[in-house]
């Protein structure tokens, strides 16, 4: 009987070890506002995730291990958006979380992550990070990108005389106003006026009367795509002159800008994270693989969001083999020169767990984007 036994045993452990290894799978929660105010970045964003995570669970680039996206909609609320980080955090037992969108929602939500120690790589503004040390940024800072806008618009524009619209319940609205602000006013730039919205604003009417009347050489929006654009219409029809330059953020590389604002937009200089006629290996790779799947080309925030994915996943494959929360906090801190479709294709992440990579500045040219 012992002999037998002993025989059964040595043959289930070896049909045990010819069996193929069971992929091990960990799990991502994506709170992202796929509907509401924020959705004009949040849906070409989640797509881009989406981009990524074919190509990484497809290309074999994780060896055995699988990522498991659990998307879900925040509907732009901030409420929402704490509950499902909550989920992710303690029912789903998810490994990082992707989100959410804006930084309405962040500022709400991820406190819940950080006190759950669950790393977080966000898109919110840059002082996200300082909800805690769990808490990342997947893209420049608004000032940092700014910059770039700023420092070319005063050099090849020198423009003299300003004004500034923001949206003042969005902080990284207010930081991206301030980026360009105080660049031009330490060059002695004057600011004429400083207008203000919130986020649920649809009629500018009164205040495109008053920018019309300003006496300005340039003008630099920090909103949304959508609003962005419906204020430059509504501004040329009160009468702003077309000798006003207009500037403007990130949020303008979007096809819903030139949509919305068609001819009106034309000439309108911005800066991006991305530039969809990159010439690189990598953005070649992501825009036909993005095409193929939406039949649309990305926008700045698909490529955010596909480097979102790519940047957790580098920490999470360097977190090997236990690929847990504080493992993949701790790679997240390592990530340098990452391969990236953003900016000048190379990504580190800095000491204030925000990446660093350049920009585009672009312009609106016969209703497409182009280098300025």
């Amino acid at each position: 009987m012992k002999t037998l036994f002993g025989a059964a045993t040595l043959s289930l452990a070896l049909a045990a070890a010819l069996q193929p290894a069971q992929a091990q799978e960990v799990v991502i929660g994506v709170p992202v506002a796929s509907t509401g105010i924020f959705s004009f970045a949040a849906v070409p964003g989640r797509n881009g995730i989406e981009t990524a995570l074919e190509e990484l669970n497809a290309s074999g680039e994780l060896g055995s291990l699988k990522l498991k996206l659990l998307i879900e909609d925040t509907a732009s609320d901030k409420n929402q958006a704490t509950t499902l980080v909550s989920r992710f955090a303690q029912y789903d037992k998810a490994a990082v979380i992707l989100g959410p969108t804006s930084s309405v929602e962040a500022f709400a939500a991820l406190p819940v992550a950080q006190e759950q120690g669950v790393p977080v790589v966000s898109t919110a503004s840059a002082d996200v990070t300082r909800v805690g040390d769990w808490i990342f940024k997947s893209n420049a800072t608004p000032a940092t990108i700014m910059q770039a806008l700023g420092e070319q618009a005063a050099a090849r524009l020198a423009p003299k005389t300003v004004a500034y619209v923001f949206n003042r319940d969005n902080d990284a609205y207010i930081a991206q106003k301030n980026g360009v602000k105080d660049l031009f006013e330490a060059k002695g730039i004057k600011t004429v006026a400083e207008e203000t919205i919130v986020g649920s604003d649809t009629d500018f009417t009164a205040l495109a009367t008053k920018l019309a009347a300003l006496d300005i050489d340039t003008l630099l929006i920090s909103t949304t795509a959508e609003t962005s654009a419906n204020i430059i219409i509504q501004a040329k029809q009160a009468g702003l002159s077309d000798k006003v330059r207009i500037l403007g953020t990130p949020s303008m590389a979007s096809q819903q800008f030139l949509k919305v604002g068609g001819s009106a937009v034309e000439g309108t200089i911005f800066v991006a994270d991305y530039f969809l006629e990159s010439t690189s290996p990598l953005n070649k790779t992501f825009v036909e693989a993005y095409q193929r799947k939406f039949k649309i080309a990305p926008d700045v925030f698909a490529a955010i969001g596909y480097n979102q994915l790519k940047v957790a996943a580098a920490a999470i494959k360097a977190a090997g083999p236990t690929y847990d929360r504080a493992a993949i906090r701790a790679a997240l801190l390592t990530v340098k020169d990452l391969p990236t479709v953003l900016g000048g294709g190379k990504l580190t992440i800095n000491d204030n767990r925000t990446p660093t990579y350049g920009g585009f500045v672009l312009t609106v040219k016969g209703g497409a984007f182009t280098l300025l």
